[in-house]
């Protein structure tokens, strides 16, 4: 079953942050993103930023290589996300509480799994 979460801030690492956008997770791995435009059942909702990762090593290393890369907001969902199939091993985490005028992990972000 596949289950939707939403934020303030979706992150892409070498991409750059989508605005108010849902991922659907299906067994720990994401298998869609689209942009939350209404209220829609089913969705919930965190504050903060999900950040999409590969692996479980890229955010044990620390955030700030990850977020450094790109902290631009992009208009809409690079097309690599964009095809048929969304691209396989990645994880959502949601990372709270997040600095939202620099756009980055303040001293105190925790993350967690989202599954």
């Amino acid at each position: 079953m596949i289950k939707r979460f939403a934020s303030h801030f979706i992150f892409l690492p070498g991409h750059g942050y989508l605005k108010q956008y849902v991922v659907g997770v299906e067994e720990g791995q994401v298998v869609s993103a689209f942009p939350l435009t209404e209220e829609i059942e089913g969705v919930e909702w965190f504050p903060g930023v999900i950040a999409l990762l590969n692996n479980e090593e890229d955010i044990s290393k620390g955030y700030s290589g990850i977020f450094q890369k790109s902290n631009e907001v992009l208009e809409k969902l690079p097309e690599i996300f964009c095809q048929e199939t969304f691209p396989s091993g990645m994880s959502a985490y949601l990372l709270y509480p997040f600095d939202f005028t620099t756009m980055l992990p303040v001293d105190g972000t925790r993350h967690r799994l989202l599954r």
